[in-house]
């Protein structure tokens, strides 16, 4: 059997543009699809690297200027060893606020200090060798020599406060020089003076006490 196609010809040629149209606007559509979900992942990734940086200006932020810390630490370092040097040249310092308070504690009632004078020098310490030697040097220690002058109505409370203070472990040879009668007041009272010696390597100084390296200190009371 024959088939005759009687469709003019430029009905079929349209038809066929028809087609392919047809197939370039299904084409275009999942182009279309795949750009956009494309684009939509893209968007994702811009969001995350926006917060990402955000973040990291909010902590560049936080750290500040690493050159100005920098150069302040150098400033801080630079005064603790300037300070480290001048306690090395100094030697140790002796706490003054913590020796009347020591000797303040052992004192009783009518009694009062005047003047407190403090000698600090280097001391062998024995059994640890010999001056001198080189190959079996002596170590050596800071004692601050301490002279107490103070007032007290009898020379009972003077030996009292002697027996306390050579309890205290902070200080060692204690002895009296003198006690003397003097008028304070139109009262008479007894003066006394003494000497007592204290390890400095042995003291745990605090660094917001006020301290002197040796001089005098007087007493208001």
């Amino acid at each position: 059997m024959k088939n005759i196609n009687l469709l003019p010809t430029w009905y079929t040629q349209d038809q066929h543009q028809r087609k392919v149209l047809r197939l370039q606007f299904m084409l275009l559509l999942a182009l279309g699809g795949v750009m956009g979900g494309w684009l939509m992942y893209a968007q994702r990734d811009l969001i995350t690297l926006r917060q990402q940086h955000d973040t990291l200006a909010q902590r560049a932020s936080m750290v500040g200027d690493l050159n100005a810390q920098l150069s302040a630490r150098r400033t801080d370092l630079a005064k603790l060893e300037n300070l480290q040097l001048a306690y090395r040249e100094l030697g140790h310092t002796v706490p003054m606020s913590l020796v009347v308070q020591q000797l303040q504690n052992d004192m009783t009632t009518g009694m009062a200090l005047s003047k407190i004078t403090v000698d600090v020098r280097s001391e062998a310490i024995k059994g640890t060798g010999n001056i001198g030697d080189a190959k079996n040097p002596a170590k050596f220690r800071e004692i601050a020599r301490l002279t107490v002058v103070g007032i007290a109505p009898n020379d009972t409370q003077i030996a009292q406060l002697i027996g306390k203070v050579s309890q205290n472990p902070l200080f060692s040879e204690v002895a009296l020089n003198y006690t003397r009668t003097e008028i304070l007041r139109d009262y008479n009272v007894r003066r006394f003076e003494i000497q007592m010696n204290m390890d400095l390597d042995r003291l745990s100084i605090d660094d917001q006490r006020p301290q002197v390296a040796a001089g005098e200190v007087h007493d208001g009371r």
